[in-house]
């Protein structure tokens, strides 16, 4: 065994190189300075939290009440020790809320997206995506090694064109084909028009998974989503997908769809198996949230009402607007002047998002349609902007 004295100079001497290489010379004390300060005079766009249940009070009380009985988590996987009864109950409220038979629960939501993928497509399969799919479908492919065709963003001609190349080229030896797209795009908030894609996948007998993070709690009646904004039946849709973490304000992501195709989740979803069950009171803040949504279907037209008013008056000031009127994730351009636009507003307490991508984003909160001062001082800001 090493001697204390010897143990302490080779751990002074271990310098590991970093896992992830970085990308920035920043140091702890200019980073944090990044961070919103919140007051009240600091509007933020930036956190997702579209029908304000980060701030329910209700949902809050009722959280505390299931760590007094629960505690804060389990600590095991939901197949050892890991499961609750609020796990089962979320899982049963999901179903009946989507109207599917049934819903499996993850406690990340990029991971219910990835691993959900890859515990179906396999490397002989063959999967079409939109040009533009967010990040976690693009990993949940590249764990399952299948053969991946991409068309043209949004345009159900370009899948129809793309899977007949295919088809053309197999011959009679043809492999399974899934479809996976996004009710509302993560790059660019456009809607998907699901009927379309749905005519092509059933003409062509490739399964159907529909990605609806930012398209569940904003559209349909209730919050749905697509199947209820569009009227579709949601047997016709093998899986939903989506992560907990935008209308719902928790943490999370979830499976929804037929019995059989659920059940297999729980035993070849790696998400599912070999990581911590959710916490207990984030289940219970998910239940809460479903409750709210489906008992109060005026948040959704206020929420709509709210979307819709904020796109004509970007589209005013002459920002080129790219998602859907209707979307609560407001993606949008200026010209080339999105950083200079960007920095104003955040100089004057109205923080956006800036990407990569070289555009905006702005998430939009319920509570900005009853505070009139806010939404004047995002549309003030944004107008003058604009002129810079």
């Amino acid at each position: 065994m090493l001697d204390e004295k010897l143990l302490q100079e080779r751990l002074e001497q271990f310098n590991p190189e970093p896992l992830v290489p970085l990308d920035h010379n920043l140091e702890k004390e200019e980073i944090e300075s990044d961070v919103i300060q919140k007051d009240e005079n600091t509007i933020d766009l930036v956190k997702v939290n579209f029908l304000n249940f980060l701030d329910n009070d209700e949902i809050k009380k009722s959280c505390e009440n299931t760590i007094r009985k629960y505690g804060v988590g389990t600590c095991g996987p939901r197949a050892f020790y890991g499961t609750t009864d609020l796990h089962l109950d979320l899982e049963k409220r999901l179903a009946e809320f989507l109207r599917t038979e049934s819903s499996i629960v993850y406690s990340y939501g990029f991971v219910a997206i990835s691993s959900s993928i890859a515990a179906y497509c396999k490397r002989s399969d063959t999967v079409f995506i939109d040009e533009k799919s967010n990040i976690a479908i693009r990993q949940g492919l590249q764990t399952s090694r299948c053969t991946v065709v991409e068309f043209k963003h949004n345009d159900s001609n370009s899948l129809k064109e793309e899977v007949e190349k295919v088809i053309k080229k197999e011959g009679k030896k043809r492999s399974r084909k899934f479809l996976i797209v996004e009710g509302v795009s993560w790059a660019t908030g456009k809607l998907l028009p699901l009927e379309e894609f749905l005519n092509v996948a059933e003409a062509n007998k490739m399964r159907i998974f529909l990605e609806e993070t930012y398209s569940i709690g904003v559209y349909g009646k209730h919050g749905r989503g697509l199947t209820e904004h569009f009227d579709i039946d949601p047997a016709r849709i093998d899986m939903i997908i989506a992560t907990l973490e935008t209308s719902v304000g928790s943490i999370g992501g979830f499976c929804a769809g037929s019995e059989t195709i659920i059940e297999h989740q729980s035993l070849s979803g790696s998400g599912y198996i070999f990581s911590a069950s959710l916490s207990t009171f984030l289940v219970q803040a998910c239940i809460e949230a479903v409750n709210i949504m489906e008992s109060t279907p005026q948040i959704f037209e206020d929420l709509k009402t709210l979307a819709k008013d904020v796109h004509n008056f970007l589209t005013e000031v002459g920002f080129e607007v790219e998602s859907d009127p209707e979307s609560a994730f407001k993606v949008f351009k200026a010209g080339g002047n999105e950083e200079k636009i960007y920095s104003y507003c955040k100089e004057n307490g109205v923080h956006l998002i800036h990407n990569k991508e070289n555009v905006l984003v702005m998430n939009l909160n319920i509570e900005l349609s009853k505070d009139k001062k806010k939404i004047q001082k995002v549309y003030d800001v944004l107008k003058q902007a604009s002129a810079l």
